[in-house]
Order: structure tokens, then sequence, then C-alpha cells
């Protein structure tokens, strides 16, 4: 999928929520791509591999821990000092920091120089494990709201994607491989998860009020912070390991982001506003990596 295609489709959903105005379709094609597509998608990327394989991917998962770690700190230590008056936003600036937008943006830009997405598949599952209940906490304690934290944390993992992350790599680990046939009629089938999740998001962009100041950090803290930290440490001969983790480590904040923070009235409006010029901007970045040749210089290829 080309960063052309990427941005058509993302413009279509964007055009589509703005003729049609019915929340429900959209709503619909959120589900159908993010719940049941994704889930083929996730199904074929990982039982159709082997232990070894997994094994070689032990970077993948390091570097999920490492990254989180690194943004939540460093926001938190930011905020400390530098946002003493804002106590809502400081709180909005850690969840929108930890939590990337690996899946919906992640996968089609990993796609443009890889055809291997296991990586990512990996990548966004072990991220959303982690990035989702901690989301959730953060925002629970910086809006004073005192529940729904184990409810939140018990929707993470009955998430339909996160729970066959979970079977996928409970058969691989176990040896038990499914049919090559059953792997590639879930991979034709999740295929169609990456177009719909793009057209989804395009029908979720609002275009208001901009807070320079507030993308800025966001935009260091979830962005340029994990893209340095991933390009100066990770050494590996792995193609599709090194473009996963370090776009998907460096993607913009993810809708399900500004959503909890929505949910808990806790700077939404802000929230959506930040993310959706840091996708634009994340966008154009991997097309000028892409285009300019230098994406390959990155990896040392």
């Amino acid at each position: 999928m080309t960063v052309p295609v990427i941005l058509a489709l993302i413009a279509a959903g964007f055009f589509l929520k703005s003729v049609i105005r019915k929340d429900g379709i959209f709503n619909f094609i959120g589900i159908l791509a993010n719940d049941i597509l994704l889930s083929f998608f996730v199904l074929a990327s990982i039982a159709g591999r082997s232990l070894a394989y997994l094994m070689g991917l032990k970077e993948v998962f390091f570097y999920v821990v490492a990254v989180v770690i690194l943004c939540l700190g460093s926001s938190y230590i930011y905020g400390r000092y530098f946002i003493r008056e804002d106590r809502g936003w400081r709180g909005s600036l850690m969840v929108l920091s930890i939590f990337p937008n690996t899946a919906a943006l992640g996968f089609p830009l990993v796609a443009i120089f890889t055809a291997d997405l296991t990586p990512a598949v990996l990548y966004s599952a072990a991220s959303s494990l982690l990035a989702i209940p901690l989301a959730t906490f953060l925002t629970i304690r910086y809006s004073q709201d005192s529940h729904a934290l184990r409810e939140t944390v018990a929707r993470t993992f009955s998430f339909p994607p996160v729970t066959v992350s979970l079977l996928s790599l409970i058969l691989v680990l176990s040896g038990i491989r499914l049919p090559v046939k059953l792997i590639n009629l879930a991979q034709a089938i999740g295929w169609w998860c990456l177009p719909l999740m793009l057209v989804y998001f395009g029908s979720r962009l609002q275009f208001r009020h901009i807070p320079v100041r507030k993308i800025l950090e966001t935009g260091f803290f979830r962005i340029i912070l994990p893209f340095f930290l991933v390009w100066s440490t990770l050494r590996t001969p792995s193609e599709p390991v090194f473009y996963a983790v370090l776009i998907e480590s460096s993607m913009p904040p993810a809708i399900m982001a500004a959503s909890i923070l929505a949910r808990h009235r806790l700077k939404a409006e802000e929230s959506t506003a930040v993310t959706l010029v840091l996708t634009l901007v994340a966008i154009l970045l991997i097309f000028i990596l892409k285009i300019s040749g230098f994406g390959a210089s990155l990896a040392g290829l």
C-alpha cells in the first residue's frame, strides 16, 4: 500500500462522513475493521509462523517495554516541572505519549517498507496490552474518576485481536500448526482491515482549534523521542524487525487514546486536535523517508 493510497483512503473516510452524517455506518466500519478483520489478520500473521521465527523477534518485545517506560517517565517528569498549573493536560500528555496508533496507521506505513508485517503485528499487540490499561489508569487518576479501571482491563484482554494474539502465541509455543489453507484464508480476509481502518480513521477526523504548544509537547514525547531511541540503539539484520519497531514506536497517538480521555472528560478537544495534526505529520515524515531513500540508509541497507 502506497502513501498516496493511504492519504486517499483517509480523505475518503473524511469526505464520506461529511456527506452521509450517520455515525452508525462508520461505527460498523470501525467494528468490522478493528474487531473482526484485524483478528483474522493477526491469526494469519502470528499462528502462521514457527516458534524459531518468533524467538528471533525478541527485540520487538524489548522495545515495546523500553519505549513505554521512556515516554511515560519523560512526559511525567516534564509535566511535573513545566505543566504545574494544568493537571488535566499533564495526565493527557502521558496518555497520548504512551499510546501509539500502531494498527490503523502503523500497519499500512510499515507495509510501505516491508511485506512481512508479523513484527509490526506483535509490536501492536504487545503495545496495546500495556497501553490500554495504563492509559485508563492515568486518565482516571488525573480526572479524579474512581471507577471503570477493572472493567477496562478486563475488556483489554477480551478485545478480539488481543485475544487472538494470545491464542496464536499459545499455539505457536505449543508447536501446534494450523492448516496452510486456513492461514491463507485468514490472511486474505484479514488484509481488508488495512484499508477499512484508514477509512474509519478519516471519518473520525475533526478540524478545530489547533493548540500549537500541546502539539509540540506530544510530538516530542510520542514521535521524536522513541524514533531516536530505536534509531540509535536497534541493531538487527532483519529489515522487517527494524522498520516495524522504528515506525510503530514513533506513530502518533491512537484514536483510542483520545476516546479514553473523552470518556472521562479529560482534555478531549485538545487531544483530538493533537492526534489529527501529528497523524498528518507522521504520514508526511514516512513519505519523505520513502521517496528520499533515507529510510533504507537508516536501516543500514
